[in-house]
């Protein structure tokens, strides 16, 4: 007797909700920031010294698409110069890289490095002010935007990337 709407279907229900929402609206701790900024540090200076890999160049854009994502969701505002600008600078190595075909490091240009280091550093001032639940929903979000465009999601670890874990 639905009437023509879907059933309901039941959710989960959690033992301890005021738990589940603490840690949802909770900020990042230091070693919590430190280890999601560590793997963007990484690869900025895998990319300054040219020995960047293709995967290495991708997470540090992606790092770069969270960050332009907490800025469109308004938690940290203020920011769009910095994060176009540096988006705009991992769009052109990237084409660089690319040129033959494949992935090798091309020449980076001052103005390029400089606005990579400026928005790793502004992300990680990002970090400090958005919540664990505003993080991972931002993430889900981008995740859900770049399946729908037809990109792929790859879940890595730090020993694929190159790179040690913090």
């Amino acid at each position: 007797m639905t009437q023509g709407r879907k059933p309901r279907k039941p959710r989960a229900i959690s033992a301890n909700p005021f738990g589940v929402a603490l840690r949802r609206a909770t900020r990042l701790t230091e070693t919590e920031i430190a280890s999601a900024i560590a793997p963007a540090r990484e690869c900025l200076q895998k990319l300054k010294e040219g020995v960047a890999t293709e995967h290495q160049h991708a997470l540090l854009h992606s790092i770069l698409m969270i960050a332009h994502a907490i800025e469109e969701g308004g938690v940290v505002r203020g920011l769009c110069e910095q994060i176009d600008a540096s988006l705009q600078a991992m769009t052109d190595i990237g084409a660089r890289s690319l040129e033959s075909g494949q992935w090798r490091q091309a020449v980076l240009f001052p103005h390029e490095l400089d606005a990579i280091q400026e928005m790793v550093d502004l992300h990680d001032y990002q970090l400090r002010q958005v919540s664990f639940g505003e993080l991972q929903a931002v993430t889900r979000k981008l995740i859900a935007k770049t399946l729908s465009e037809g990109g792929e999601a790859v879940h890595v670890s730090y020993e694929d990337m190159g790179l040690v874990p913090a």
